[in-house]
């Protein structure tokens, strides 16, 4: 079981990275099929290799997919776009294999919220994004915030990120930590309190023709000691990759 949270946002700056280059997005359906890898950050968890679907429409006013879920747009303009959001969480603590994790399993949930983005110069933009969750599991809100830079190469642009992620104490312990009744001789119950997670990627797309796109991305997320100390968590680094196909209708 891998940092599957890590691997949908990958696959999302991954899918964007063509749209970011060309400042608007193509509107229509798409389909895809892509392959990520993603080393696990959790005791005993083996780095998992799998496919994933990826589905998309995208029009001026909405867009609404797998992974990335659902946005509606409330203000729009040439340099900032606002946007209600509600989107799944998925969590690598879902059906894990490890004996050092047993008794822990995590459900994929469900988040609300609203997010921004802000054009400047040179084709810089500012994403933020802040979502609380809806599916009554934790009750835990995310305050993201992601600088993008494209860097036009020809017919393979590619699309530099870096940012910072605030999770309050609730989701961080959901997606980190071990609750109470999940602790055992060696595994002690653990907070890690509210964190900040920073990581950068790099994404690019090459077009085959008018239609078909190839993506591909890298992110790699640095833990925070509050995550890294966790009786559940060994790595102090999640690295994921993603490299897929892409065609528009």
């Amino acid at each position: 079981m891998t940092f599957r949270a890590i691997v949908a946002t990958t696959m999302v700056v991954g899918c964007g990275a063509g749209q970011a280059v060309a400042q608007q997005p193509a509107e229509g359906f798409s389909l895809g099929l892509g392959v990520t890898h993603a080393t696990s950050i959790f005791v005993g968890e083996d780095n998992e290799t799998q496919a994933l679907p990826l589905l998309r429409y995208e029009a001026e006013a909405f867009s609404i997919g797998i992974p990335d879920g659902l946005r509606v747009t409330l203000i729009s303009n040439q340099q900032l776009q606002f946007s209600a959001v509600v989107s799944p969480r998925f969590s690598a603590l879902d059906d894990t294999d490890s004996p050092a994790l047993a008794g822990i399993d995590r459900d994929i949930t469900v988040d609300g919220g609203v997010q921004l983005r802000y054009s400047f110069g040179r084709g810089t933009q500012l994403h933020l994004r802040a979502v609380t969750e809806l599916s009554d599991d934790h009750g835990g809100h995310e305050i993201a915030a992601e600088v993008r830079q494209p860097l036009p190469l020809g017919q393979t642009p590619l699309l530099l990120s870096a940012g910072l992620t605030w999770q309050s104490d609730d989701l961080a312990q959901y997606s980190y930590g071990v609750f109470a009744n999940e602790a055992t001789i060696g595994r002690p119950a653990y907070a890690p309190g509210n964190v900040i997670i920073p990581h950068i990627a790099v994404s690019t797309v090459f077009p085959i023709n008018d239609r078909v796109n190839l993506v591909g991305s890298v992110r790699a997320t640095f833990l925070p000691d509050d995550v890294s100390d966790s009786p559940i968590v060994d790595e102090d680094v999640g690295l994921s990759s993603f490299v897929g196909l892409s065609y528009r209708f």
